[in-house]
C-alpha cells in the first residue's frame, strides 16, 4: 500500500514512536522493517496462535536483523489508550498484522497482512506468509 497524504503524516507519527522503542538511536537503523501484531487486552486462542506463529516467523527468520535493528516486531494492543495514535493511524479495528517498511523516521509503506485469518489454521504457510512479507520490504 502506498502511503497517501493523510496515512503518510500518520505513519511518520506512528514511526517517530516506534524508533526509541527498537534501540537507542545510535543503535536503529535508518532503513528497517517493523512488523506490528495489534491485539485486544483479552485474546481469544487464535489470536494468540497468531501472535505466537507470528513471533516465530519474526524470530526463526530474522534473528540477526533483529539483533542489528534491521528488522523490529512489536505487540500493540490496540484497545489501550496509548496507542490510539496507532490504530487510528493503521485503520486497525480488530487484530490486524502489518509490516512497514521505515526509510529515516517516515513510514515508506506498508501492508496489513489480512491473510493470516486464512493462514492461521495452517502453521507452516502461515510462518511463510509473513517471513515472505518481511523479506518484500528487506529488498
Amino acid at each position: 500500500m502506498r502511503c497517501t497524504v493523510a496515512v503518510c503524516l500518520v505513519a511518520a507519527a506512528v514511526a517517530a514512536s516506534i524508533v526509541p522503542s527498537l534501540a537507542s538511536a545510535a543503535e536503529a537503523t535508518a532503513d528497517r522493517v517493523v512488523v506490528m501484531y495489534f491485539h485486544r487486552t483479552q485474546r481469544c486462542p487464535t489470536c494468540m496462535k497468531m501472535g505466537t506463529y507470528t513471533e516465530e516467523a519474526v524470530n526463526n527468520g530474522f534473528a540477526d536483523l533483529l539483533k542489528s535493528g534491521k528488522v523490529a516486531l512489536h505487540f500493540i494492543d490496540f484497545q489501550d489508550p496509548k496507542n490510539a495514535d496507532f490504530t487510528k493511524g493503521y485503520g486497525v479495528g480488530g487484530p490486524t498484522l502489518i509490516v512497514a517498511r521505515i526509510t529515516g523516521d517516515k513510514v515508506a509503506e506498508y501492508r496489513n497482512l489480512r491473510e493470516m485469518w486464512t493462514k492461521v489454521r495452517d502453521k507452516e504457510q502461515f510462518l511463510q506468509y509473513v517471513q515472505g512479507q518481511v523479506k518484500e520490504y528487506l529488498k
